[in-house]
């Protein structure tokens, strides 16, 4: 090792200090202040009230399920320990306190007579057969929608120059356009949305000194990472505005929560973990340790981040924007040996082309995988650090070359996840020939089945017409054959779940030896610029709750 290839976090307690000091031009001096990186943004006071805008909840009521009410329920108890009881706070959800019921909730001991089973399962869809819907208990200042949020921006444009906000989403997203992939959105009632590029025009909208935080929930809520590039746009350029952001997953990804379960138990999603660790507070009120991966004694929004991948139990793939705006800086179309030339005296050596199109593709850094774990570890800021070995110990990785290990427990865990998926298939075949011979027979003596809104089902379904049809489906238990074969389908399934959270969580790490990885390149670059960029950035995102 070279005397340059010490620890990231000496790099940059080192390094940063004087390159932020001196012209773009200069060369560093071997001789560095040992100063520090700060992590408080200078132009931002402390002491100011936050502004926060609660939204979320369906597009209707068939997409407005108990769990995203909750989330909203889960944030309002804790308040008073985030700090937040005395701060203006505005709640925008679903169809706000109209009298329609817009929540869709699931009651296990809701019982639903075997005959609907039957016939939804043989001539409609058993999906959300048990679900019930009533009014949302949020009273909330009004419904989700544009005119809700753009209420919002405008409040908060007239109100103290300086003061902080923090918009928080728990909600459906929608995917990105055909050619704008990273231009996903965010689903508001009644089928209104807005995209990624809408939304920076609102931010921009506000005075460049008024910072503004988003914790976003939904699917495909990687896109609103774009929101510190020029409409939104990564190939565009980086906005020099306090904008910072936490999101569930990467942009082309679903991410868990949204379900219909009244049991909060079962609630396992970004925020939940996210405000666990900044209030030291389960949903279910049991205490937990606030993450301290810096050893200041405080929790850091970006600390809370890296809490939520370590410990979420999902299929969520967590980014921030400074992973975003990384990715953004090592993007290049050079040539390798361009790259190479540019490097030598740096880390030539080790870093020899990058390129990189979105968040959403692998990194590709020649010889990653020849980097060792000590490396790593000498590299990473602490809560990459936290990450990476929190991951590591989760995983159980024993080998010295993390990426190498990664790779090879991804392409295990695809031939398992193939192999199930052939024996879900074979089950799956197998209950729709008995559904086919069931409908056949019932059909035969009732072709009215054919239709369900023929009032013949209706008598069906409500008269001693029933046990007839039970006695068709107790033939050769045909019935009980399909119910056999739906346990097996359930069984394959749970197991290439346990997969992919595993998968998922491979793939978490693989990010961070990334972030760490792209984080060294741009710090041993001498980039003023974008190190500056940056460092506002992340100091942004380490924000702590007396900040807000």
């Amino acid at each position: 090792m070279t005397a340059v290839k010490t620890t990231l976090a000496a790099l940059l307690l080192v390094i940063l200090p004087v390159i932020l000091s001196c012209p773009k031009d200069t060369e560093l001096s071997e001789n560095k202040n040992q100063s520090g990186i700060k992590n408080n943004l200078s132009n931002i006071e402390h002491n100011e009230s936050a502004q926060i805008l609660i939204l979320g909840g369906g597009y209707s009521a068939l997409g407005n399920q108990i769990s995203l009410e909750s989330n909203v329920k889960y944030l309002q108890r804790i308040k008073p320990i985030l700090q937040f009881e005395e701060k203006i706070s505005h709640t925008y959800f679903a169809d706000g306190n109209d009298s329609g019921r817009d929540i869709q909730f699931f009651d296990p001991k809701f019982v639903i007579p075997e005959i609907n089973q039957i016939m939804a399962e043989l001539f409609g869809k058993s999906n959300g057969l048990a679900n019930q819907y009533r009014s949302n208990s949020l009273n909330p200042d009004g419904s989700s929608s544009v005119q809700s949020v753009d209420r919002w921006f405008k409040l908060l444009k007239n109100s103290d120059a300086r003061e902080k906000s923090l918009l928080y989403f728990t909600g459906h997203g929608g995917k990105g356009e055909s050619k704008k992939l990273f231009n996903t959105s965010i689903y508001l009632w009644n089928n209104a949305k807005i995209r990624v590029s809408e939304l920076v025009k609102k931010i921009e909208s506000l005075p460049k000194q008024k910072p503004i935080i988003l914790v976003m929930v939904q699917c495909y809520s990687g896109g609103f990472s774009n929101v510190i590039f020029r409409e939104g746009d990564p190939k565009k350029e980086f906005i020099e505005r306090p904008t910072a952001g936490f999101f569930s997953t990467l942009q082309n990804r679903v991410a868990a929560g949204c379900t219909p379960d009244i049991r909060e138990e079962n609630y396992h999603e970004y925020s939940t973990y996210f405000w666990e660790a900044l209030s030291g507070r389960s949903r279910l009120g049991k205490k937990i340790t606030k993450p301290d991966y810096n050893g200041d004694g405080k929790t850091s929004l970006l600390e809370a981040h890296s809490y939520v991948s370590i410990h979420s139990n999902t299929i969520d793939i967590p980014i921030k924007t400074s992973d975003t705006l990384l990715r953004k800086y090592l993007t290049s179309t050079k040539t390798e040996t361009k790259v190479k030339k540019e490097n030598e005296g740096l880390t030539g050596k080790l870093i020899q082309k990058i390129e990189f199109a979105d968040q959403n593709k692998t990194l590709s850094v020649q010889k990653l995988e020849q980097v060792n774990k000590s490396e790593f570890l000498l590299w990473a800021t602490p809560e990459e650090k936290a990450v990476f070995l929190g991951l590591s110990e989760n995983l159980n990785l024993k080998e010295e070359y993390p990426a190498i290990e990664i790779k090879k427990l991804l392409e295990d865990l695809k031939k398992e996840k193939e192999a199930i998926e052939k024996e879900r298939k074979k089950a799956t075949d197998q209950k729709n020939k008995f559904r086919e011979e069931l409908r056949r027979k019932i059909k035969g003596v009732f072709p009215e089945v054919a239709n369900p809104y023929h009032p013949v089902v209706s008598e069906i379904l409500s008269t001693e017409k029933s046990q007839s049809i039970l006695k068709i489906i107790n033939q050769n238990d045909y019935w009980k054959k399909i119910l056999i074969e739906k346990g097996k389908i359930k069984s394959f399934e749970n197991q290439k779940f346990l997969l992919e959270k595993k998968e998922v969580k491979l793939m978490r790490l693989r990010r961070c030896l990334e972030n760490i990885q792209m984080l060294n390149t741009l710090v041993e670059s001498h980039k003023v610029e974008q190190l500056k960029s940056f460092q506002k950035l992340q100091d942004l995102e380490r924000l702590t709750l007396d900040q807000l």
